[in-house]
């Protein structure tokens, strides 16, 4: 049971980044600035608890080691991937 949260983790973890990906290219234009800031919304509304499962899965021993090493990578990229978004959104804020 747990290798299937990985594995839905991973997957999580691979929306999340294309999805910010795909967002942070979307131009403002009129209304179009509200429709970004509901995806960026939905987009920290699936970050938080696809964190959770992560640090979760991470204190599991029943993975595997292998499988244990692409979840802690995962987790990683995932931590990186908001706090680098967090600091550029801060950044353009503080302007």
């Amino acid at each position: 049971m747990s290798k299937a949260f990985a594995v839905v983790y991973l997957a999580l973890v691979g929306v999340l980044i294309a999805g910010a990906v795909g967002i942070w290219r979307i131009h403002c234009e009129g209304f179009g600035c509200t429709g970004v800031g509901i995806a960026w919304f939905a987009w920290v509304a699936l970050f938080v608890p696809s964190l959770v499962i992560g640090l979760v899965l991470r204190t599991l021993s029943s993975l595997g080691a292998s499988l244990k090493k692409i979840v802690m990578l995962a987790l990683w990229l995932q931590v990186g991937t908001g706090a680098v978004l967090l600091a550029l959104w801060l950044s353009k804020s503080a302007v």
